[in-house]
């Protein structure tokens, strides 16, 4: 991808987040979220209790927070959003958790040499917004210790019981484009980056129940509802979003939200 391309990416995608802090707060103090799919994806990485883990794609420290609570791990979180890592710095007092500003292709921009020895790296839902993932991926790798583990989860696919995609099926019925991708960086990209640094990958999904009280909260958050309508400004994303997943209800019966998750060791 050219330089010029990904500049414009990263600069759209912070600004995203610049304006999603509040709806994230709320979405997470009303569905936990983002704390559940942390704990999958800390089983999917293997982390053990104690562990020093660089958060890559921070956000507001939701996934770090939940982290030291629950394994008593030390995390660094680092992202492109200062104003995702002021929020978070506002919320959360822990001593073992340091929120920076930065680039996922560079985080050793953030730490001291003696830092360069983390247990774990993880994206979470954060892969698929970076447009120069296999250069993150070696970042990471570089940060690690010998045995140490990289692990992401990916944008959630919304399936019908036959394994349909709801997506394009609500795309369709509302006679909406669909956007030529709704990620930067597509899980089949992601996977063979994690494969260029690491020996031994497992994959494996965390499934939900339809809900569409989740699905608008989720995609109302202005980082998310770009993903469907990026060209489109967040005041008409919000209008279309009710009427988008009510278009997946009479094929919702058994439907889930998938998320995909896979982990490697270098």
């Amino acid at each position: 991808m050219d330089e010029a391309v990904i500049r414009k990416i990263k600069k759209a995608v912070a600004g995203n987040f610049n304006k999603s802090c509040g709806r994230y707060r709320i979405f997470e103090e009303k569905h936990h979220f983002f704390a559940d799919l942390t704990l999958r994806l800390a089983i999917a990485a293997n982390l053990d209790r104690g562990c020093r883990v660089l958060d890559i794609g921070c956000g507001n420290g939701a996934s770090a927070e939940i982290l030291s609570r629950e394994l008593d791990c030390r995390v660094v979180g680092l992202d492109l959003s200062p104003a995702m890592i002021a929020a978070g710095r506002q919320r959360i007092n822990d001593p073992n958790i340091r929120l920076e500003v930065g680039d996922a292709v560079n985080p050793q921009a953030i730490l001291s040499e003696n830092e360069r020895d983390f247990d774990a790296a993880l994206y979470n839902a954060s892969i698929f917004i970076i447009p120069d993932a296999d250069q993150s991926l070696k970042a990471a790798a570089a940060c690690l210790k010998p045995g140490g583990t990289i692990a992401f989860s990916f944008y959630p696919q919304i399936l019908a019981a036959d394994g349909s995609d709801l997506f394009a099926l609500a795309f369709a019925r509302c006679n909406l484009p669909r956007p030529k991708a709704q990620v930067v960086t597509s899980y089949e990209k992601a996977v063979q980056g994690l494969r260029a640094c690491c020996n031994t990958i497992t994959e494996s999904v965390w499934e939900r129940p339809f809900s569409p009280e989740f699905l608008n909260d989720f995609f109302s958050i202005p980082a998310q509802s770009a993903s469907l309508f990026p060209r489109l400004e967040y005041e008409e994303r919000c209008r279309l979003i009710p009427k988008f997943f009510t278009a997946m209800a009479e094929d919702s019966a058994n439907a889930k939200i998938v998320w995909r998750l896979a982990a490697g060791t270098i």
